[in-house]
């Protein structure tokens, strides 16, 4: 049984999809690490992915059974919550756009 995690800020809860495949995770971006981790690690941008203040960090573990999702701050160290700014609404948007896509994918799904 795969976790269920929520975004720091957000009220949505996500699970891995069951019909999550090996090909999809790369196909979307997921890159694997030495332990067979695949990492899935994307600036949230509007202009230039080099301003990004935060980035999306999802990981899924090798057996694809355990999932964590997490929006950071530029150095990856800090965790961030684009939720309760107005200001940052563009990237609620794009999050919004991202996880969709995942979802479309079947890689997470709303549980």
């Amino acid at each position: 049984m795969a976790n269920t995690i929520i975004i720091n800020g957000d009220t949505r809860k996500f699970t891995i999809d069951p019909n999550v495949k090996r090909y999809a995770l790369i196909d979307v971006g997921f890159k694997q690490t030495k332990r067979g981790n695949f990492v899935y690690d994307r600036p949230l941008y509007n202009d230039s992915p080099y301003n990004a203040t935060c980035k999306l960090k999802i990981t899924i573990n090798e057996e694809m059974n355990h999932l964590t999702m997490v929006i950071t701050d530029r150095s990856g160290l800090q965790k961030v919550n684009i939720f309760k700014n107005e200001q940052l609404s563009e990237m609620v948007k794009l999050l919004d756009y991202t996880l969709k896509d995942l979802e479309d994918h079947q890689i997470i799904k709303l549980a």
